[in-house]
């Protein structure tokens, strides 16, 4: 029996009603999953769907959320085609040249620039050999858990002559040693 695919949810945030009406045709195309939900700001939607996977954000200009509260990959809808890309954007579609093929273009883009960031987000925090969070992950984690303002205990361990091991066994069995005592605490 075939997996299920989970559809598309693309969150529309438009006064103009010819967008959703556009977008529904677009949408509809033949072997497309795709949900498409109007909202008449990103406060509707937000509570419900800001952090849900498999979802993206439709928006016109004067809709878009304010800058870091919407975490979802966001699509502008712009009148005619900017100059210049829109900053703070995954991407844009522009109302002249929407069709189906377009809007699968860009949504294929989306998702496999979001992908690619939050890649580099994780790795950006945690160490590659290992897995185990950097100073910059360990930094990012300590300021959440301290921004919750709840009760924090801190220590700090010092594997002796771990240079050595390391050195005589070779990195990737200094890597294991690590991960075998992060495995343990």
């Amino acid at each position: 029996m075939p997996t299920p695919v989970e559809p598309l949810r693309l969150l529309l945030l438009a006064h103009e009603p010819f967008w959703q009406a556009l977008l529904n045709g677009c949408a509809a195309a033949p072997g497309g999953n795709v949900i498409l939900l109007h909202g008449a700001n990103w406060d509707v939607f937000s509570a419900r769907y800001g952090s849900e996977r498999n979802t993206v954000l439709l928006t016109t200009p004067d809709l878009m959320p304010k800058t870091g509260t919407c975490l979802l990959p966001t699509v502008v809808l712009l009148e005619e085609e900017p100059l210049v890309g829109p900053s703070g954007v995954s991407d844009w579609l522009v109302r002249d040249t929407l069709t189906g093929d377009v809007l699968r273009r860009c949504l294929r883009y989306v998702h496999e620039r979001s992908r690619l960031e939050d890649t580099l987000r994780r790795l950006a925090g945690q160490d590659p050999l290992t897995g185990i969070a950097n100073r910059q992950g360990f930094q990012a984690l300590l300021a959440n858990r301290l921004a919750e303002g709840g009760s924090l205990a801190l220590g700090h361990l010092d594997l002796d002559n771990f240079r050595h091991a390391n050195d005589s066994l070779g990195h990737q069995a200094g890597d294991r040693l690590i991960l075998q005592v992060v495995a343990r605490l």
